[in-house]
């Protein structure tokens, strides 16, 4: 019987099994018969079939081996680059119809913000809302927005770059990495964020307590990962809350609609168009995941200066706010979920 060609019938690949290839095939299928003797002739059929059973078995090895295993000297295939996936960010910004500024860190709503009378009369009325969406590479290599020259909303000007330095903030990925890590322990949890966030420490920025400074770079956190487990935003949420001059949280409604609580951190605020506002982070109330920022009035004052004529904000007044109505990961800039 030609066992092999049976077995091609149905493998075409099978090769071709020269005399050396098979010579110690033949050793151990001599070894298997002999070991598969009848003690008894009464067990000679019985021994019959073992011998047709070694047969098989060993032939059934040699095809085996050559479908399975790979030959010494051919080098395993080298993996398929996986490419990088982007996170998609829908961010609604509520402001008032003036000129504004906002200040952010690299591609969160995390920052500062300004109103000034700018070439138009400020007035303490809302303004349409903007939609800005945004595309960010999962390691902090590229940013992606709508290009506004064309008609079709999936083009995208993509730029290149390590945003993640030049934005002193976390990527994505980062961020995400840094969140699997926290310690349960609210102090455990700040000490690795000081250690592992990219800080905004550097030279010229704005003169902030430290309390003011780890509250930034907590809710950088939060915002930069595309994901929060819920415990690990309960955390979060607890680190922020012991911090010195932490705010209650109100109970408030974003962008969108939805219930968010608001809270934030008291500092030191001055007459100074970056240093007059004060920032809050927007958190479910339940799951305490992002929502948003949103900026108010860190003391009494006139925008543009009292002698240019502008509105008077009293502190506390809620100039801006930031909503992020989405957040997906997505394979590529332009998509949406």
């Amino acid at each position: 019987m030609d066992e092999i060609g049976e077995v091609r019938r149905f493998r075409a690949e099978i090769p071709e099994f020269d005399d050396a290839r098979l010579a110690p095939i033949h050793r151990r299928m001599r070894a298997e018969i002999a070991g598969a003797r009848p003690r008894r002739i009464a067990a000679c059929s019985r021994g019959r079939f073992s011998m047709v059973g070694a047969v098989a078995s060993v032939v059934a090895v040699a095809v085996l081996s050559t479908l399975v295993l790979r030959h010494e000297d051919t080098p395993p295939a080298a993996p398929e680059p996986r490419s990088q996936p982007w996170v998609y960010q829908e961010v609604r910004w509520d402001t008032w119809q003036c000129g504004t500024g906002a200040s952010t860190d690299g591609y969160s709503e995390v920052g500062s913000f300004n109103l000034s009378p700018a070439s138009r009369t400020c007035r303490a009325v809302p303004a349409a809302q903007q939609r800005k969406d945004k595309w960010i590479r999962y390691d902090g290599s590229a940013l992606a927005t709508p290009d506004e020259s064309t008609s079709r909303p999936d083009d995208v000007d993509v730029w290149e770059g390590n945003y993640q330095a030049g934005w002193q903030m976390l990527s994505p990925g980062g961020a995400h990495d840094l969140v699997a890590q926290l310690p349960v322990d609210p102090s455990a949890a700040l000490n690795l964020i000081r250690a592992r966030s990219a800080p905004t420490r550097f030279a010229g920025a704005l003169r902030l307590t430290q309390d003011q400074r780890d509250f930034a770079e907590v809710v950088g956190v939060l915002s930069a990962a595309p994901d929060v487990p819920e415990h690990k935003a309960r955390t979060l949420y607890d680190v922020i809350r012991k911090l010195a001059g932490a705010t209650e949280p109100v109970q408030v409604t974003d962008g969108v609609g939805r219930n968010v609580l608001a809270v934030g951190v008291n500092g030191t605020y001055r007459d100074n168009s970056d240093e007059r506002n004060s920032m809050q982070v927007l958190l479910d109330p339940d799951s305490f995941a992002y929502r948003g920022v949103r900026y108010v009035a860190g003391l009494d004052y006139y925008v543009g200066g009292k002698s240019s004529g502008g509105p008077f904000v009293p502190k506390g007044t809620v100039l801006a706010t930031a909503t992020r109505a989405s957040t997906a990961l997505v394979d590529r800039a332009g998509e949406r979920p």
